[in-house]
């Protein structure tokens, strides 16, 4: 029987793996002196993040005491639903150039919220502008890390 107390286990220690792996990657990207902001500092912190939540998700999952449910496999709706995300996440990876980081965030996050719930289609258009806007501004304009920009950089 898989509980769900030992798949968090194992998840969080694949997710701390992951975030190790990224700060050692991160680790090996060279950047100039002169530069406000280092290219690596994002991806250091993105890695102790993620290190730090799978560190967390397995350290909880290990000390929790009580009873531990099975785990219950999604119905085909689930697995549609996992289907379209990772299709939508496709699309964002691949129209990230042609189109630009603001642009591919915010049709992302718009598409996303609009096939979760399609009764708000004005707030999944709404959250998309204004992940498309936070993006441009706090990672182009204050940080100036180099994102794709599509036409936004024409």
């Amino acid at each position: 029987m898989r509980s769900q107390r030992k798949c968090d286990i194992v998840a969080g220690g694949v997710i701390a793996l992951l975030g190790a792996v990224v700060i050692l990657a991160a680790s090996q990207i060279r950047g100039d002196v002169e530069e406000r902001l280092p290219p690596r500092t994002l991806p250091y912190v993105v890695g102790f993040m993620t290190l730090a939540g799978g560190l967390g998700l397995a350290v909880k999952s290990y000390r929790f005491r009580g009873e531990d449910p099975e785990i219950q496999w999604p119905e085909k709706d689930g697995w549609v639903r996992i289907g379209v995300n990772l299709l939508l996440l496709a699309l964002f990876t691949a129209l990230m150039d042609p189109l630009g980081m603001p642009i591919t965030t915010g049709l992302y996050v718009a598409g996303a919220i609009w096939y979760m719930d399609r009764k708000r289609i004005l707030t999944a258009l709404l959250t998309g502008a204004g992940s498309a806007v936070v993006v441009y501004y706090l990672f182009i304009r204050l940080l100036e890390l180099t994102f794709p920009l599509g036409p936004l950089g024409q």
